[in-house]
């Protein structure tokens, strides 16, 4: 018997040590090709994102009877629309920036002014005057001769900046190409994978995509919306404060919205440093609050509420991936990396030999309650929803008796902090209550609409008794 282990336990080490190494030298090929054929899978990469972006609302479009071809090509119109006129607003306020001579001369006449004014401060002083005791006296030429710049003014760096967000955003031609045939694939590569792997495995696929597109659409939309509200009232804040570029600095917000944890904070950075060399220190403190604050409000507050913990992904993985993207391909990379690696966790999530390595870069480890209730956060369960509820039901050894009756006490549970009953929660809590107190109560009285007094009362009761049955067991 020992013997037997023994070798299983052999055999199963080779199988992951094996595993491993191949998904290793997977991403040592990946990062090498992502190195060397930038120029072509950057711009297919950014189509993919830009697909992902178009597709709840062409979804939607192709709901309401709209024709799928027209759907896709009204939402990139709407979306080239909107691209190219925020790119327009924003290249005119940088040209008109570098237009104003007065206002670069009185940039630059502040700057040099709080320069030497840090010369006198103690301690910091004299190490600067060492370090530039050779220099032009300006804050330009001073940087220049410590290796940071090239020695001109540092009004200049910030307009090359601006000028650069606008050609960040202005779509090339490469990507609008790609775009357009991956609109065509979508539709055509279940089809293809039907004939190339006969008898099952298409369903799987189909699971696998229907995961992905959960996935990355809650994504996009979520960070999409928080993104405009968060460059709006940034946007607002800048406007009233007096900021130059504060249509640049609103969209860059928008932007490294994208970015998890640091992207909305680089943000705040420009805007504060002009703020620095415009506003006393009262008006900076107050703008830097409120910049700050809207930054947490829709971060940490309405995104979480928003969209719960819908990636599931490790936050140090998050930024490990981040720094590498940025280094890999710089703002761009950043900005793709996060539905990229979702795409990447979850297709690892549905190969059993790769399944440890997804869990390791989880966000938690949920029990089945805590599953069942973000999957019913919104009130439906969808496919890729079930699929996953069912992995971590057989993975926990876990009877089907036992997931009714947690799956009716979450649903219960959402109900009781959404206020609203939707359809899809009834039947599993009437399969959970069969044998309850509740039965016939619930039976009578729950149905979908507003939550009333006398149902959340039975409800709170029924998740009691549930509780008390899953402790018992």
């Amino acid at each position: 018997m020992n013997a037997v282990a023994s070798a299983w336990d052999m055999g199963t080490f080779h199988r992951r040590v094996a595993t491993l190494s191949h998904t290793a030298v997977l991403l040592a090929v990946l990062v090498v090709a992502m190195i060397q054929l930038e120029s072509v899978l950057k711009p297919f990469f950014i189509a993919l994102g830009i697909y992902f972006i178009l597709k709840p609302g062409a979804d939607y479009l192709s709901k309401n009877e709209f024709p799928k071809f027209l759907s896709y090509l009204t939402m990139l119109m709407l979306f080239l629309l909107v691209i190219t006129s925020a790119a327009f607003f924003a290249w005119s306020q940088a040209q008109g920036l570098v237009e104003n001579e007065d206002r670069i001369d009185e940039y630059n006449d502040v700057l040099d002014k709080r320069w030497h004014q840090l010369k006198d401060v103690p301690i910091i002083g004299p190490a600067i005057k060492e370090a530039v005791k050779d220099g032009t006296g300006t804050l330009g030429g001073d940087l220049g001769d410590l290796g940071v710049g090239s020695g001109g003014q540092l009004t200049d760096i910030v307009v090359n900046m601006a000028s650069g967000v606008g050609g960040m955003i202005t779509t090339s031609f490469t990507v609008l190409f790609f775009l357009i045939f991956i609109i065509f694939e979508a539709s055509l590569l279940p089809g293809r994978i039907e004939r190339a792997w006969p008898g099952g495995a298409s369903d799987r696929v189909d699971i696998i995509m229907s995961q992905i597109r959960e996935s990355v659409n809650t994504y996009i939309i979520v960070k999409t919306g928080c993104g405009l509200g968060s460059a709006f009232i940034a946007g607002a804040i800048m406007w009233a404060f007096g900021i130059d570029l504060w249509f640049v600095w609103a969209i860059m917000t928008f932007l490294l919205n994208y970015v998890p944890y640091i992207g909305s904070l680089i943000a705040t950075i420009p805007p504060l440093l002009l703020g620095l060399i415009l506003l006393k220190p009262l008006g900076i403190m107050v703008m830097a609050i409120l910049l700050l604050g809207n930054q947490q409000l829709w971060g940490n507050y309405i995104e979480t509420k928003w969209a719960g913990r819908a990636l599931d992904l490790s936050p140090v993985v998050l930024l490990l991936v981040t720094a590498f993207s940025f280094w890999l391909w710089g703002i761009t990379g950043m900005i793709l990396a996060v539905p990229l690696f979702v795409i990447i966790k979850i297709v690892l999530e549905n190969i059993e030999a790769t399944r440890p390595i997804a869990i390791l870069l989880s966000e938690r480890a949920p029990s089945l309650g805590e599953a069942w209730e973000d999957a019913l956060r919104d009130g439906h369960l969808s496919v890729g929803e079930a699929h996953k509820l069912k992995q971590l039901q057989e993975l926990l050894g876990i009877s089907d008796e036992a997931v009714t009756r947690v799956a009716g006490r979450s649903a219960a549970v959402t109900i009781l902090k959404r206020g609203k009953v939707i359809e899809e929660e009834i039947a599993l809590i009437n399969a959970a209550a069969r044998g309850t107190p509740q039965e016939e109560d619930l039976k009578k009285l729950l149905v979908s609409g507003k939550l009333e007094s006398e149902t959340r009362t039975y409800l709170s009761d029924l998740v009691a008794t549930l509780m008390r049955a899953e402790e018992e067991e």
